[in-house]
């Protein structure tokens, strides 16, 4: 009961805004700027297509509080922007409102936003990485979900098992670098012996080459 106590009170819902009939050519900048002409912007989502990067024309834009976000769909609805007039709404759960949607269909901007709403991050330098969770999770379905936290699951998992081979590797390339240095101290001796060797013969080869000398008094016949 204080899980469902504590999420309620955590939930940004009723301060976020959903802003409609955006021009797909209007840049992301105008469209913020106008939401801010109601007040400062806690966060701003412009719909796009996951796999083309295409606007989809509408955003979601959170604002610090109930009053600012009712305050926007009062005096923004109707703004003119490149010439289409927006419109503007609270943003509403898909759940919330009885639209339901299929088990492979997306779960949408709006419902990712109300799961972000309920995620205790700390500190602002996590509100990027919230952000591109946010839209990435916005274009999964309830299958890929699902899907998605049994990979989560085994992650630890798959971590050491990475982990261990990267280790593994590491070792057999040091293996490897070990023994081919031993290979090239050995091919070095090789071949200081075998100079050694061809200097001994031919010293040799040089001495007995020498004249040898007579004793006296011994006749040469």
């Amino acid at each position: 009961m204080g899980s469902h106590a504590a999420a309620a009170a955590n939930c940004r819902c009723s301060r976020v805004v959903y802003v409609g009939n955006i021009a797909f050519h209007a840049a992301d900048k105008e469209v913020r700027d106008a939401c801010e002409l109601i007040g400062p912007v806690r966060s701003f989502h412009l719909a796009a297509d996951a796999a083309t990067g295409k606007r989809k024309g509408y955003a979601f834009v959170e604002y610090a509080d109930d009053a600012t976000a009712q305050s926007a769909c009062r005096n923004l609805h109707g703004h003119l922007l490149r010439g289409r007039e927006l419109r503007v709404g609270l943003a509403e759960r898909a759940g919330a409102s009885g639209r339901r949607r299929g088990d492979h269909d997306p779960v949408g901007m709006d419902d990712a936003i109300h799961a972000a709403s309920l995620v205790d991050f700390s500190g602002q330098r996590h509100a990027a990485a919230v952000a591109s969770v946010t839209r990435y999770l916005a274009g999964l379905s309830r299958h890929q979900l699902r899907e998605a936290a049994a990979a989560f699951e085994t992650n630890k998992l798959l971590k050491d098992t990475a982990m261990e081979m990267v280790q593994r590797l590491l070792d057999m390339s040091d293996d490897d670098a070990a023994a081919e240095e031993a290979k090239r101290k050995r091919r070095e001796s090789a071949s200081a012996a075998t100079a050694d060797d061809h200097r001994a013969k031919m010293r040799k080869l040089e001495d007995g080459g020498k004249a040898t000398a007579v004793p006296a008094g011994v006749s040469c016949v």
